[in-house]
């Protein structure tokens, strides 16, 4: 088949979709598909022109980062397109949508990766219009409600109009999560359309290193540094955790979503910086290395779709500390691949209990490397491919 990813970014962009539509990619040419991603020339927001919604609406400049405009990566032939400029989550990329338009003939699916991205919005129509199969995973369904109210407004109005007709007119909807299908369904989707289909890593990419040097208990979160990730929960529970267990540190990898100096100040607020580690972004490799030299996962997200970074630290031989949140039920198991909180006092006495049970630790290890098998990218590639076998015009 003949495929065309519509991607807000991808590779060497940093991210949990980028990372999903890579390996998915990557995976369908290894089975001898032709896979083609439209993406933005952008390694992310603050290399995009941005209009802000708050006052004074600042206009950001652009910083152009040094991408090809086109190459092939791992078989993939990726095409990127310049920014016009960018609104709350609306990109407005006139390039992209005129060599869509132009090309659309030549792909047999268009499976487009964002819910709020107007280029799923216009591949759906041309599609639609020129009797295409497309497939839809809306990696961004869930949005914090910590918006200003002109966002809050945006997103209502999206979802009763582009949002509605682009889950009405989809051939196939892939969800992360059981959740997921219920967000798809609260917006116009129909639930006979729509298939479960988890996120995969490369498993051969992780393992456990039991040779890591190691000093002390390492406690490690990914993710960007936002308020809703919950950090901030974990570094408020330091000192009392280093009371009891004073050989531990937590080391925070990921890119600074706007919330770095909160946790920063907090930090040194609680007189805990010194056991706290900010990486920023860095390389798979390393990030590997990060997880090879932890203990424990920490996890404390309220609001997630699916989190990647689960699989990565189960594949890593990690035990999980998160709360009881739908999407991580799905992949954590309560006593058996890590503790699930159903509060913030329950969270810190589930990283107690494991900062003071080595054995526990272990089990828990040896039990994560087991279930995180079924997550393999030959599995996801499997059911997608029935997906775009299956699809049906609208």
């Amino acid at each position: 088949m003949r495929i065309l990813m519509l991607q807000h970014r991808f590779f060497p962009s940093i991210g949990g979709t980028q990372e999903h539509v890579h390996i998915l990619s990557r995976e369908l040419v290894r089975r001898g598909h032709k896979v083609t991603v439209y993406t933005l020339n952008s390694l992310g927001n603050e290399d995009v022109l941005c209009l802000y919604l708050k006052p004074p609406f600042l206009i950001q400049k652009i910083k152009n980062p040094d991408l090809l405009e086109k190459e092939i990566i791992d078989g993939i032939e990726v095409r990127r397109f310049n920014v016009a400029i960018r609104f709350w989550s609306f990109i407005w990329t006139p390039d992209l949508f005129k060599e869509l338009r132009k090309n659309i003939e030549k792909y047999d699916i268009i499976h487009a990766h964002g819910y709020h991205h107007l280029s799923s919005v216009y591949g759906c129509y041309l599609a639609k219009k020129r009797r295409k199969t497309f497939v839809l995973t809306g990696h961004d369904m869930l949005i914090t409600d910590d918006l200003p109210l002109t966002a809050r407004i945006l997103k209502k109005i999206y979802d009763l109009c582009l949002g509605r007709y682009l889950l009405k007119n989809s051939s196939k909807i892939i969800a992360l999560t059981e959740d997921q299908i219920e967000q798809y369904c609260k917006r116009g989707g129909d639930e006979n359309k729509i298939k479960i289909i988890s996120n995969a890593i490369d498993l051969k990419n992780y393992k456990k290193d039991e040779n890591s040097v190691k000093n002390g208990i390492n406690m490690l979160f990914v993710g960007r540094i936002e308020k809703y990730k919950g950090v901030q929960d974990v570094v408020e529970m330091m000192p009392v955790l280093l009371e009891s267990e004073p050989d531990i540190t937590l080391t925070i990898v990921g890119s600074d979503g706007g919330f770095r100096k909160n946790i920063e100040n907090l930090s040194e607020k609680l007189g805990v910086g010194d056991r706290i580690i900010f990486t920023g972004v860095i390389s798979k490799n390393d990030l590997i290395k990060k997880y090879q030299q932890a203990d424990i996962f920490v996890f404390p997200s309220k609001m997630e779709g699916f989190g990647i970074v689960l699989l990565e630290a189960m594949a890593s031989g990690l035990p999980c500390v998160a709360y009881s949140i739908p999407s991580v039920r799905m992949v954590v198991q309560h006593g058996r691949t890590g503790l699930l909180a159903k509060n913030k006092e329950d969270f810190f006495e589930n990283i107690l209990y494991l900062l003071k049970n080595e054995n526990v630790r272990k089990r828990m290890s040896e039990h994560a490397l087991e279930d995180v098998k079924r997550y393999s990218i030959e599995n996801m590639a499997d059911l997608t491919e029935q997906v775009y076998e299956g699809g049906v015009f609208v």
